[in-house]
């Protein structure tokens, strides 16, 4: 990671700079933790310590996830903070004393959430979540020439995130260990998750592995509390779901 010292970023454009003058709103969530880390290691500043921290528990997700996924750790203690190098007992205490803020105004301004219906295998909210998931794959990830692995969240607030890559492989399979899956899954800690990977060949009819995988994944996800809302295989053109 290339050096992001706060000295070579011109003053205006520094994030502690901006936040009193146009306000928090206008920094992005590795800014905020920058400025509220204040210094960083020399080799990459603050700002390269926050993407640090923000890539441990989400590495490879995408930025709304990987925020998720930093919130689930904090939820737990934020333990893992200790193992990041170049971040000292202060900076970690600063990271926990602002997380319980966060905590405590969020308990100030709680407000109750839509709940969804389970009807049948669909929850009630059209279109069908799980059409809604299907629209998160874009064309790049439906016309790779390599196999992927990756799935949807649910979140408990009722909102489907963003598709979060599991593993890549090779062009004619995919490292489909289901542990390894959860393992990615409870970083976000979601309420239900859609599987997606595809089929490079064009031909989406699911094969026997991958309806052992979806009833593998099915049968974890029981024992987790996480349900599995179902399989997309996906092509270019092309996709089959199954449950």
């Amino acid at each position: 990671m290339k050096t992001l010292a706060i000295a070579k970023i011109p003053v205006s454009e520094r994030p502690r700079e901006r936040c009193l003058e146009s306000g928090p709103g206008h920094l992005s969530f590795r800014e905020c933790l920058a400025v509220i880390l204040g210094t960083g290691p020399q080799k990459h500043g603050c700002l390269g310590l926050s993407e640090i921290i923000l890539s441990q528990p989400g590495k490879g997700f995408s930025t709304a996830e990987q925020e998720r996924a930093f919130f689930t750790a904090m939820e737990a203690g934020g333990g893992n903070l200790s193992s990041i190098e170049g971040l000292g007992p202060a900076g970690r205490a600063r990271l926990l004393a602002s997380f319980e803020m966060a905590r405590r105004y969020a308990a100030f301004r709680i407000k109750k959430t839509p709940k969804l219906t389970l009807i049948g295998t669909e929850y009630s909210y059209p279109p069908p979540l799980s059409t809604l998931a299907l629209d998160k794959i874009g064309d790049f990830l439906r016309s790779s020439a390599f196999e992927w692995l990756g799935f949807v969240p649910l979140h408990r607030t009722g909102e489907l995130g963003d598709f979060c890559l599991v593993e890549k492989g090779a062009r004619t399979h995919v490292n489909t260990d289901p542990v390894e899956l959860f393992a990615r899954v409870l970083a976000v800690r979601p309420k239900g998750f859609f599987l997606f990977h595809n089929h490079p060949s064009g031909d989406t009819t699911p094969s026997t592995h991958d309806r052992s995988l979806t009833q593998e994944t099915s049968r974890l996800g029981r024992e987790f509390g996480i349900r599995l809302l179902g399989h997309w295989i996906v092509a270019y053109d092309s996709q089959a779901f199954l449950q």
